[in-house]
């Protein structure tokens, strides 16, 4: 699949840049890559249109900014060399590091995540991906089990495991993801996980104790109620990918069904939320 990038040019770019991120988040960008002058934004291909910046208000209405861009497509047989120039290993206190295949392994850290991200999203660089690290790690997975939606890597996922989960599904919609999760999850040998290749509609007939799901605010307003109909009682819901302006929806939609907010981090403009169900 190929992705359009836009490479946006602003003038003042604070506070311009986090207004316009926000705004290309809500028409359809999935992410997003600070520049020294401004920001890339990236769309698939195939949600592209001529016409998808029409409705982006900071670039149609006159203000104190001045913001230009060009854009470009970026073929998906190119991402595996991006990926692989820009992934340094991260890492989380001295519990988790984060590696590419290419890395060498550090001695000192509790759990060692080998990933080989190709196209998939979710190597922990970005402040999503590790606000969902931090909290996953604040939990008790021994014997529990494990839903990562949206699984992207399996970064998630495979955390858990190491952290003795007992059953764990792991779910993407796109065939390479789901193809790079597995790849993942034999190379951290984690049998315990099941990957799958769809979407809410095809998780299994059981309940979670947890359920992980970094993707986008409009996927979680849309499938938050099959999270809480297979979450069990007194199990969490993590959530992130989404914008801290975000929050007030997300967290009215969720108790709505019948959840509790437990506890809110942020990290830049992107926040994480854990919800209890009761």
């Amino acid at each position: 699949m190929n992705y359009i990038e836009f490479n946006f040019q602003v003038n003042p770019k604070h506070p311009f840049t986090d207004i316009l991120v926000a705004q290309l988040a809500d028409v359809g960008f999935e992410s997003f890559c600070e520049t020294d002058s401004g920001v890339q934004a990236y769309i698939q291909e195939c949600d592209h249109s001529i016409d998808i910046l029409k409705d982006i208000e900071i670039l149609n209405a006159p203000g104190d900014s001045e913001i230009t861009y060009t854009q470009k497509t970026i073929p998906q047989q190119n991402w595996n060399a991006l990926w692989e120039s820009n992934f340094d290993p991260v890492k989380v206190g001295m519990e988790c590091m984060v590696r590419a295949p290419f890395h060498e392994k550090h001695a000192g850290f509790k759990f060692d995540i080998v990933i080989d991200p190709k196209m998939s999203f979710g190597t922990g660089h970005h402040d999503t991906t590790m606000l969902m690290i931090e909290e996953v790690l604040k939990l008790n997975m021994v014997r529990k089990r494990v839903l990562d939606m949206g699984c992207g890597t399996a970064l998630l996922a495979i955390l858990a495991a190491k952290m003795d989960a007992e059953k764990i599904v792991a779910i993407d919609n796109e065939e390479w993801a789901f193809r790079n999760a597995m790849e993942n999850c034999a190379a951290n040998n984690c049998q315990q996980i099941l990957v799958i290749h769809g979407n809410a509609s095809n998780i299994p007939n059981n309940s979670f104790d947890y359920i992980l799901a970094n993707i986008n605010k409009n996927v979680l307003l849309a499938d938050m109620q099959h999270y809480y109909a297979h979450l069990s009682t007194d199990g969490r819901l993590l959530i992130s990918g989404f914008f801290i302006h975000d929050i007030a929806q997300l967290k009215t939609h969720a108790e709505n069904i019948g959840l509790k907010l437990l506890t809110q981090v942020e990290s830049n403009s992107w926040a994480c939320m854990v919800f209890v169900k009761k």
